[in-house]
């Protein structure tokens, strides 16, 4: 019968070792070892020890598994069947994401170190965003082979004042900005734009339900859904306010509200005005700005 070893993290991020079963001349031993949690490029997880004070401990533990997050925003590693591993064996980390781009997670650890000094680092991982059929946020970490792990952010996003999707992620840590662009391609998708070469980014299911000119500005709203737990749903109601604009390709973009980003913009596709907003667009694109003077509300 093979050894077989148990891991677990304790509360300061080290790794458990408790090796189980075997000969019956194995000792069976439990132990803290002192190192810290790294990813290669390819979002493989694996720990690697300061100093190893016994010859059968390697100074690189290498795992194959899964990732996930919890409800509580904690980072969790479901080992598989490799090796000499347990299958189930979750390794839960005490981490918190600190910052974030249009391919890259960056979360914080805290641990101890020689004289139990307390250190942090940080750890990565890369992939796409998306949000799921729930119109919550999440991030696809890439694990090759086409094999995607989904970290799902389980808390409300927002939209701040700069018309850009923030996420709170727990107490204690300063918001997510996530900067994309917003684009318009149905009446029942409301899209943020991070990365379009990679596909990174949100297509929120939404119902395109108001639009409005008035003194020289167009007002779009949208209804959205959020279920954020089975029996917990938010109704968001989402506002664009701003002046229209025409590009040298005759695409139609929403300039928000002049403030700190003034290149923030929502793209407009036609289709989604219907019948009653083409005469509109047709208008617009013809150079007749003088239609939107009066106050005009178009509602679906």
């Amino acid at each position: 019968m093979s050894t077989k070893l148990l891991y677990e993290v304790d509360p300061h991020n080290r790794l458990i070792i408790k090796k189980t079963g075997g000969a019956s001349n194995v000792k069976r031993f439990r132990k803290v070892i002192k190192g810290r949690f790294k990813t290669d490029p390819k979002n493989r997880l694996y720990y690697e020890i300061f100093k190893s004070s016994r010859s059968e401990v390697p100074q690189k533990i290498k795992f194959s598994g899964r990732y996930s997050l919890d409800e509580k925003g904690g980072l969790i590693f479901t080992l598989d069947k490799w090796n000499n591993q347990y299958a189930g064996n979750r390794l839960r980390l005490k981490t918190g994401v600190i910052d974030a781009n249009d391919n890259e997670l960056i979360f914080m650890l805290a641990s101890r170190i020689a004289g139990n000094k307390r250190t942090t680092y940080m750890m990565r991982l890369r992939g796409v965003w998306r949000a799921d059929r729930n119109n919550r946020i999440g991030f696809d970490v890439e694990r090759g082979l086409k094999k995607v792990d989904e970290l799902t952010f389980f808390n409300l996003w927002r939209i701040n004042k700069d018309n850009e999707i923030e996420y709170s992620y727990k107490p204690g840590y300063s918001a997510l900005r996530l900067k994309g662009r917003w684009d318009v391609g149905s009446r029942n998708t409301l899209s943020y734009v991070l990365n379009k070469s990679i596909d990174s980014g949100f297509d929120f299911r939404t119902t395109f339900s108001h639009m409005a000119f008035k003194k020289n500005k167009m007002y779009l709203r949208f209804n959205m859904e959020i279920t954020i737990a089975k029996k917990k749903r938010i109704r968001r109601k989402i506002l664009f306010s701003g002046r229209l604009k025409l590009n040298k390709k005759k695409e139609i973009f929403l300039e928000f509200s002049p403030g700190k980003h003034k290149n923030l913009v929502l793209k407009l596709k036609k289709d989604i005005f219907g019948e009653k907003g083409y005469a509109f667009i047709e208008s617009f694109l013809k150079g007749k700005e003088a239609y939107i003077g009066g106050g005009m509300a178009l509602r679906w």
